[in-house]
């Protein structure tokens, strides 16, 4: 259960704190900020065609595919790029690394002595609905759990062809989200779509306030 004593602070920049000194810092930083913006601009492009609504997570095509994996790929390159500059490891990375690292940290929030886990890190949806907040990471509270958009991303990679359902609205959404916390990781900036990037809100709130709806209890 999240803690309902602390709620709506913002988490801080705890890879800019911990890495900003570092040579490969603003490589990845500058990186990120750059294919995130051409993303979420091809995603906010697509609200043209398919109204931004949770009815509508199921809802495929080709374009929704393509920003799965243009953001699966970008989120792999970051992670496996910190990994490298930061820990010993040698070998090539996968997601069980990526979990790892992420689930590792220690996200303090703007109260003193108070810290979350990645996987109860939000955004909020610029849209005016009820139900706005995606938490990209959610999954990875339980210990065997998996990411649904990670692993809708590596079926549209491997086979396109056969698998092109998987790039679908909620899909899509959740995996440029999860960009979006990682920005929030690493500098203070907002979005066009996602807005209060790496916020954490009661559970009360999530509850009522969630896009796509899940069990957070």
């Amino acid at each position: 259960m999240i803690d309902l004593g602390w709620g709506w602070e913002k988490v801080r920049c705890i890879i800019k704190e911990k890495f900003s000194k570092e040579s490969w810092y603003n490589d990845i930083l500058f990186y990120l900020l750059q294919r995130y913006a051409s993303i979420e601009a091809r995603l906010i492009g697509t609200f043209r065609y398919v109204a931004c609504h949770p009815e509508n997570r199921n809802t495929f095509s080709y374009e929704y595919a393509s920003i799965l994996r243009d953001s699966g790929s970008v989120f792999s390159s970051v992670l496996d790029r910190l990994i490298r500059e930061t820990t010993a490891a040698s070998k090539e990375t996968d997601i069980s690394d990526y979990k790892k690292w992420l689930l590792k940290l220690d996200i303090p929030r703007c109260i003193p002595n108070r810290t979350e886990r990645i996987y109860f890190i939000s955004v909020d949806i610029n849209y005016p609905l009820e139900e706005n907040v995606l938490l990209p990471f959610l999954q990875w509270r339980d210990e065997k759990g998996k990411l649904k958009w990670w692993e809708a991303y590596n079926n549209v990679k491997h086979s396109d062809v056969n698998n092109f359902r998987y790039g679908n609205l909620e899909n899509a959404m959740n995996s440029v989200a999860a960009l979006a916390v990682i920005l929030a990781l690493f500098t203070e900036w907002e979005g066009q779509l996602f807005i209060n990037p790496g916020f954490y809100h009661p559970e009360e709130y999530l509850n009522k306030r969630l896009f796509f709806k899940a069990d957070i209890s």
